[in-house]
């Protein structure tokens, strides 16, 4: 991320380490702090959800967040267009999903630990009465925001537009921010000092790093920065403040798949910044070269996330049922982007039987049984992404087992990955593609 200066997370830990760039100040201190015996309690749950075996159960399930997008401009200057905002999410969701074009540059270190996060961010469709919307709200004034926590100007801009962030994932995009800073974001949990009220979390991006299209001067992959500090994930460098750290679960940025590294802007591939690499429950068994991919660091050669920044995403999502609730399947409805489909879905009993579906996440086919007397043929069987549009597939079996009938689908092999419903009858399954 060129030059990525982000507004909530780390001025005191680049004077501490001497490391203070003009093309990278920050505004406030590394890490989530308790504010209170809430907070820690706040904080051992995450740390519970992250190395529980149950939590592993949810890895492979997608994740869908409405997104509304709030344009602050002045007189035009930063006003940016749809097609800019629909580019920006674009370079969000592809990284989320390892679905960027630069995976290939990976190195092979790394490429074991590279993660499809599985997150997905849809503009909303609909807003909180219910009424029609695009997922876009323009307001133009002369203030700008500054990224540091306690000054007044923090949060002066989303004073000015916010829905409520039980249903909506906000994202504020400014014509400028204070202190040069391109992009910040608030971390989850109110209980912390460096999280905050619910209705100011999300991401707030100077227009001219959103997206590569428009005004942007940039790869757009300042927001993708900022939502993985939404979710919990502190920079990959903060080992710097602690002189490398000591063991990977707790100290840096506590996750054991990014080696410990101090702070490096560059894209050298033999930056070797802490030699501790195998400390704690580290997935390295010998001293390895710095993660210079990731998109947690300030490197300009970032195209990755980690499986162990997944979990620990999960990890904060478990934990707040605000952040459960905007992927819900209810909340999608009610949002609007699940609109041909009903509510409460989810392994719902509608003729007197659940659909059972195996392999589920599926890669290029569906199978699944249904009682022997209900139709499946071509018409009565759909595949139906969230949009409510239908998928193409086809029919490979179709054969008794006993009372009940196994029927196989083909889908095509370019089917994007992410959450779909089955639908058979008046019978509706969820299903994952991989």
């Amino acid at each position: 991320m060129k030059g990525h200066r982000i507004g909530l997370i780390c001025t005191l830990l680049f004077l501490a380490a001497g490391l203070v760039h003009a093309q990278e100040q920050c505004g406030t201190a590394s890490k989530l702090i308790p504010s209170s015996s809430a907070g820690v309690a706040d904080l051992q749950r995450i740390r519970d959800n992250i190395a529980g075996l149950s939590f592993a159960k949810q890895q492979g399930d997608t994740l869908i967040f409405p997104v509304v997008v709030h344009v602050i401009h002045n007189g035009g200057v930063g006003n940016i267009s749809d097609s800019q905002i629909v580019d920006g999410l674009r370079i969000i969701n592809e990284d989320f999903n390892r679905e960027n074009a630069d995976t290939s540059v990976t190195r092979s270190l790394f490429k074991p630990y590279a993660a499809a996060v599985g997150f997905k961010f849809m503009l909303a469709k609909l807003d909180s009465n219910g009424d029609s919307t695009a997922g876009i709200v323009r307001i133009d004034t002369s203030i700008i925001p500054h990224p540091e926590p306690t000054s007044p100007d923090f949060d002066n801009c989303k004073r000015l537009s916010a829905w409520p962030p039980d249903m909506y994932y906000n994202i504020w995009i400014v014509r400028s921010i204070q202190s040069g800073t391109l992009g910040y974001a608030q971390y989850p949990g109110t209980n912390f000092t460096y999280g905050g009220p619910w209705k100011t979390w999300g991401i707030v991006v100077r227009h001219d790093q959103w997206g590569t299209i428009g005004t942007s001067s940039a790869d757009g992959r300042t927001g993708t920065h900022e939502v993985g500090h939404t979710f919990g994930l502190y920079h990959t460098f903060l080992s710097g403040s602690a002189g490398c750290g000591s063991v990977c679960d707790t100290t840096g940025d506590e996750v054991c798949d990014t080696p410990p590294n101090t702070y490096s802007g560059a894209c050298s591939q033999l930056a070797n910044t802490c030699t501790n690499d195998t400390s704690g429950n580290s997935v390295y068994d010998t001293n390895v070269v710095d993660q210079i991919e990731n998109y947690m660091s300030y490197n300009t050669c970032q195209n990755m996330l980690s499986e162990g920044q997944k979990t620990r995403m999960r990890g904060f999502i478990a934990e707040f049922s605000i952040l459960q609730g905007l992927s819900s399947d209810s909340n999608l409805f009610a949002t609007g982007l699940i609109d041909t489909i009903p509510l409460h879905i989810k392994d719902e009993v509608r003729d007197g039987f659940v659909i059972s579906v195996s392999p589920n996440p599926f890669y290029d086919e569906i199978t699944f049984l249904v009682p022997k007397d209900l139709n499946t043929d071509r018409n009565n069987i759909r595949l139906i992404n969230l949009l409510g549009q239908e998928m193409n597939y086809s029919i490979q079996y179709n054969y008794m087992i006993r009372n009940e009938q196994s029927v196989t689908l083909q889908v095509p092999s370019d089917l994007k990955s992410g959450l779909y419903f089955l639908k058979v009858g008046r019978n509706i399954a969820k299903v994952v593609k991989e």
